[in-house]
């Protein structure tokens, strides 16, 4: 009988030093909540000197918040590169026939005007959101 007792107290106290020891990885308080990631599709790349305009879809997160609301601007607000938002319409194409459907997104339109400088410039588009913080995504242009 004790050692029955013995075995099941021990099973006890593994199945509790397993729950104790999953609640100690649980860490909610840390949640990152702050940082900020912009993505462009399509990404840029290099522009060429010659100057061009292209349009992106433009997703901002912020922490574990996917696709919150931003303003963009450029940084210093060079004569050489405007943007503004624009809406673009995209398509899902799906597997199976009936699933392909399209949908807008919000975006940007970006125009460079040509480079005659003879070295490579760059610009930061800033995307802003409502709690004032901003991340930047880096234009290149070639010399």
């Amino acid at each position: 009988m004790k050692k029955n007792i013995a075995i099941w107290a021990l099973l006890l106290l593994c199945l509790l030093g397993t729950a104790v020891s999953c609640e100690k990885d649980v860490n909610l308080g840390a949640a990152d909540t702050t940082s900020l990631r912009v993505s462009l599709t399509p990404a840029p790349g290099m522009i060429v000197a010659a100057g061009e305009t292209f349009t992106a879809a433009v997703v901002v997160n912020q922490g574990m918040e996917f696709e919150v609301p931003w303003t963009v601007s450029v940084d210093h607000n060079p004569s050489w590169i405007s943007v503004e938002t624009t809406t673009l319409d995209k398509t899902f194409t799906g597997t199976y026939g009936g699933d392909t459907a399209t949908y807008q997104v919000k975006g940007i339109k970006v125009t460079v005007a040509p480079n005659a400088t003879g070295a490579k410039r760059t610009a930061n588009l800033r995307f802003t959101v409502a709690d004032n913080s901003s991340v930047i995504y880096t234009i290149n242009q070639a010399q």
